[in-house]
């Protein structure tokens, strides 16, 4: 009866945490590759604005390790340019484009604090 008791104890406790456990490496996780997408744009000489992620896919439909890191960024002349890099938690593993920004981007960049 005891033995029984304290599997499911564990049970009860542990999965939750484990849970718990796995949200925090998976958001640790992309702060570092979004750390990495600003260091990269910082060493370019591009001043970043905005960002956002998501998970990389293959062309089946297959998660990958990648994260595709968007940023809006300033360049030395204060134009606009939007910055799509696949990243790692161990850096950028490529630069998918680099091109002038479009306004009409912006109604697709969630607003702040809404």
């Amino acid at each position: 009866m005891t033995r029984a008791l304290l599997i499911l104890v564990c049970v009860v406790c542990g999965v939750p945490a484990m849970l718990y456990l796995f949200w925090v490496v998976h958001c640790a996780l992309d702060r570092a590759c979004v750390r990495h997408a600003q260091r990269f744009c910082r060493r370019s000489g591009l001043n970043v604005s905005r960002i956002r992620w998501q998970p990389a896919f293959e062309p089946s439909g297959v998660k990958t390790e990648f994260t595709l890191v968007q940023l809006d960024c300033l360049d030395p002349h204060q134009q606009r340019r939007l910055v799509l890099l696949s990243v790692w938690p161990f850096g950028v593993r490529k630069l998918v484009s680099d091109e002038e920004y479009p306004d009409s981007y912006d109604e697709e960049w969630p607003t702040e604090g809404g």
